[in-house]
């Protein structure tokens, strides 16, 4: 086995380690440099914006519904499109 001197250099090390890391990524430094720049959200101009009157609910419907049945449509398409194999015996 390693002994004592071995024990104290790995407690050392998780004791201390830990410290560090958290000393060096947790510093206003690193934040300035590495994470203040980064845009976590995106602008509120350009998020989805819920329909708030009746009448834009019933066209959000209406669209939802339109490329519902578009989808359906291809769907069904590309199912007869596609070549049936007879099953070998």
């Amino acid at each position: 086995m390693g002994g004592p001197r071995l024990e104290v250099v790995k407690f050392g090390f998780y004791v201390f380690f830990p410290v560090f890391t958290m000393t060096y990524f947790g510093g206003p430094d690193f934040y300035d440099r590495y994470v203040k720049g980064i845009k976590f959200w995106p602008e509120y101009e350009s998020t989805h914006k819920p329909p708030t009157t009746p009448e834009d609910l019933r066209a959000s419907l209406e669209k939802m519904k339109s490329d519902r049945e578009e989808r359906w449509k291809q769907a069904a398409k590309a199912k007869q499109e596609q070549p049936t194999h007879p099953k070998s015996p």
